[in-house]
């Protein structure tokens, strides 16, 4: 593990959360496969990063449920009232700390890492690491939001200029934030840190080429997921 690596991994499992190691995403798969029961139902709340390891069609393969919605039901903003087993999701950062810092439009997602499930699990490519939760706060508003913004066709101010405006708009994706500090009791949480970058995020001095790179696979999942589904229905004002 590089220092940054270790530090985080070190930090988590002071916290209490369960941490795993890879090197590789591909490695990812076999670790989930293990973790997650065979008659477990799950739920993922919008995952880019799980999306891109290609876990979910061997947990539908294999017959765990949830995985697969209708049509009518898919709203990647509306609050699942009714919680599966396991939710598997990623986050939007993790601090050298080994603090979880999430900002969720409706809160389907931040929610369900810490009630509900009785497992999550999250898997964190080395992208989201950020110093602290000032920096990851700043991560979000003015790199995740304002891309995943545009990337949606949403017309919140931060899809036009880039970066957080503390917005009033009905599109606004950034309505509620947690940080988890600890691992919540009741819950058994798995946290897989991944030597490589995964879903959305990037510090803005990194090179062009390695953001760009994050940016379009995630393009191409967010495509693919558009194209399966068809597009989301709006934001209820």
């Amino acid at each position: 593990m590089d220092p940054k690596m270790e530090k985080t991994f070190n930090s988590l499992k002071k916290n209490n959360f369960n941490v795993e190691y890879v090197e590789k995403a591909e490695d990812v798969a076999d670790i989930i496969l293990k973790l997650i029961p065979e008659e477990a139902s799950l739920e993922m709340a919008g995952s880019i990063s799980v999306d891109q390891i290609g876990v979910k069609n061997l947990l539908i393969e294999r017959g765990n449920e949830g995985l697969v919605p209708d049509q009518e039901d898919f709203n990647p903003y509306a609050v699942n009232k009714t919680r599966k087993d396991v939710l598997l999701v990623s986050t939007n950062a993790v601090t050298l700390d080994g603090k979880l810092v999430n900002v969720d439009g409706m809160g389907n997602r931040v929610t369900g890492m810490v009630y509900g499930p009785t497992q999550t699990i999250l898997v964190v490519g080395r992208n989201k690491i950020v110093k602290d939760v000032d920096d990851a706060l700043d991560r979000v508003q003015n790199v995740i939001a304002p891309y995943h913004a545009k990337n949606m066709g949403l017309a919140t101010p931060c899809a036009k200029t880039g970066k957080c405006e503390d917005c009033s708009s009905p599109d606004r994706i950034c309505n509620i934030t947690t940080i988890i500090s600890k691992k919540p009791p009741g819950i058994d949480f798995t946290i897989i840190l991944v030597n490589e970058d995964l879903g959305l995020g990037w510090d803005p001095d990194w090179p062009e080429e390695r953001k760009e790179k994050i940016a379009t696979s995630y393009r191409e999942e967010w495509r693919k997921l558009m194209a399966l589904m068809g597009p989301p229905p709006p934001l209820e004002t």
